[in-house]
């Protein structure tokens, strides 16, 4: 049960990514520069670098917090929903105690209410059998 949306989860992607190219650039421009290989070799280096630091770090980052960041975020959801719950229960019981106040009484819907005259009665399907 997913409890980020998917636009979230692109863009904190998108951020992730963009937060380890950067790291990566930073050191492979200070220490990558020294390496004694062709510019092919060098490009090579640093695309596996960034890949395989993304991955390794995204590993990391799912299995440490990715679960405890989900349930985090589904707890707030079920508190909001029981927060609503005895909200809306709350209203229920002022409604009553005002209807009752001005002695008011509360009709329940009957099921005769809802039959239309298309319905066929019990009796004559009893017949059928």
């Amino acid at each position: 049960m997913a409890a980020l949306n998917q636009d979230t989860r692109l863009i904190m992607t998108i951020l992730f990514v963009g937060t380890v190219s950067g790291a990566n650039v930073y050191f492979y421009a200070n220490y990558g520069v020294n390496f004694p290989y062709t510019t092919l070799a060098h490009a090579t280096l640093f695309g596996l670098i960034t890949v395989g630091g993304i991955m390794c770090l995204k590993a990391i980052f799912d299995l440490s917090l990715n679960d405890k960041i989900e349930l985090r975020l589904l707890d707030r959801r079920i508190n909001a929903y029981w927060e609503r719950r005895a909200r809306d229960e709350q209203q229920r019981q002022k409604l009553t105690e005002t209807m009752k106040q001005y002695n008011t009484n509360v009709i329940a819907p009957s099921t005769s209410m809802y039959e239309t005259e298309n319905t066929i009665s019990n009796d004559f399907l009893a017949k059928l059998q």
